[in-house]
């Protein structure tokens, strides 16, 4: 993918940052249906693979934890970081996601 390529994973769009070399999402987690039906998505449209073809993300964290952690920290700003599928993927409590094909 190059810096012009723009992803559309669920209901967020993921646009490519050179700054970063990632994929920047932004999603209200308070609004969102499911945290980690954003990553699962957003990973598979950087990673060019199809979700069910995916480790399940339940196999590296657990998704209710997750989510609990993003929609209502307690106490100011969280970053979140893990590997999964061969991205690196951070996450914080604004509702930024930025995935990372591990080099």
């Amino acid at each position: 993918m190059n810096s012009n390529t723009n992803l559309n994973a669920g209901t967020d769009r993921v646009t490519y940052d050179p700054a970063t070399e990632g994929y920047r999402g932004q999603s209200d987690w308070e609004r969102s249906d499911h945290v980690s039906l954003t990553v699962v998505e957003t990973v598979s449209a950087v990673a060019g693979k199809e979700p069910d073809a995916m480790e399940p993300l339940y196999s590296i964290l657990d998704p209710d934890a997750l989510e609990t952690i993003l929609a209502s920290p307690q106490g100011g700003f969280v970053r979140l970081s893990f590997s999964y599928e061969g991205c690196s993927v951070t996450l914080t409590s604004t509702g930024e996601i930025v995935v990372r094909p591990d080099e």
